[in-house]
């Protein structure tokens, strides 16, 4: 992805899922990969997955499937 411009990270994260009590009962790992591009326009996509390999994948099917949000960049001008 970032031969053809993307720029890529990929973040983690932990949920801890407590009793009432305050118990650990459970840790679900979440990786997020997120990729931007600037080609005139903003565009921007992320994908989540319990494993990097999942996030990964999922962020290049939503890319290949268009899956992109896209906002029209602000320009300011100056006198």
């Amino acid at each position: 992805m970032e031969r053809s411009g993307w720029r890529t990270t990929l973040d983690y994260r932990e949920n801890h899922v407590r009793a009432r009590d305050g118990r650990l009962l459970e840790v679900i790992p979440t990786w997020t990969a997120e990729a931007e591009r600037f080609d005139g326009d903003l565009s921007f996509v992320a994908a989540s997955g319990g494993t990097p390999e999942e996030a990964w994948a999922q962020l290049r099917a939503d890319v290949d499937a268009s899956r992109i949000q896209t906002v029209r960049a602000v320009r300011l001008l100056t006198p």
